[in-house]
């Protein structure tokens, strides 16, 4: 089985475990290595996102937990930062980039309500219905191409993974405002892959959406894996766990989709950098 995990959240952010939990839990399950990735601070404060004044404690915290836990699991200091398609990432994550092991980096925002608050595309039905209206005047291909376009400007980023790339889809289900067979939606997700491809990116499969909201919140959808196989693009399996219980969650059943779908080998963390392994790594 895959025995990784870089997407992790506790109760720095919006987790529901401490990160000792979380990192105990990866040990008891027999994981190798545990990514510890809070949401980023972000200027206009949400109830998801780390806040500022914590990053300090969340680093040394990170850090201790390592040398506690070295004998028994890899432990690495990640963060989950939010890409702004009207400024990139925000100024404090851009101060401690250098401080991470590694880093996921994720589009949530896609418009504004007023002047300062965001809409985001992963909060309901009902508000991504009203930001589409609010910001593309009720036109859904605008804003998913749009989407996908501010997706691809983030792989020009010292990013090392792109989180759950096809969240648009979480509030979607029964294809609401958009159908996944359109050909200008495979053009839109296809573009932004070739744009991962040539910066050199890894796409996670994140199995969190569907502990959350069913399998239909699989990330990405099997077919956009056929597309990631084809252009042999480098991919990692991540839980994006909320509850120390869910490190890892739906991998078997995961192991066999990426298989089924191509893929044969994910990409994880070592002294070095990212190297390619087998599931069994």
């Amino acid at each position: 089985m895959i025995r990784s995990n870089y997407h992790t959240h506790s109760i720095y952010c919006d987790g529901k475990s401490t990160i000792e939990e979380v990192i105990q839990s990866a040990v008891q399950k027999k994981l190798k290595h545990i990514g510890i990735s809070s949401h980023a601070p972000i200027p206009n404060e949400e109830h998801w996102t780390m806040k500022k004044e914590k990053l300090t404690e969340y680093l040394e915290e990170v850090r201790e937990l390592k040398k506690s836990y070295a004998d028994q699991i890899e432990v690495f200091l990640g963060l989950e930062a939010d890409y702004f398609y009207d400024g990139g990432f925000a100024p404090i994550v851009k101060e401690y980039w250098k401080e991470f092991d590694y880093t996921i980096g994720s589009v949530h925002a896609l418009g504004k309500i007023d002047e300062k608050s965001y809409w985001y595309v992963d909060e309901s039905y009902e508000k991504l219905k009203k930001g589409i209206e609010h910001s593309f005047k009720g036109d859904a291909r605008k804003a998913v191409e749009t989407y996908y376009g501010i997706l691809g400007e983030m792989t020009k980023t010292e990013i090392d993974i792109v989180g759950h790339m096809d969240i648009i889809k979480k509030n979607n289900q029964s294809s609401r405002i958009f159908q996944e067979k359109d050909e200008w939606y495979r053009q839109a997700v296809i573009g932004f892959l070739e744009e991962v491809k040539k910066n050199d990116k890894i796409i996670e499969v994140n199995t969190g959406g569907v502990k959350r909201y069913g399998k239909d919140c699989f990330y990405p959808s099997e077919w956009i894996l056929r597309q990631i196989a084809e252009k042999e693009i480098k991919i990692t399996l991540n839980g994006d766990s909320h509850h120390f219980e869910d490190v890892d969650f739906y991998y078997e059943e995961a192991e066999k989709i990426l298989k089924n779908n191509g893929l044969d080998h994910i990409w994880i963390l070592s002294e070095k950098g990212w190297k390619k392994t087998g599931f069994d790594f």
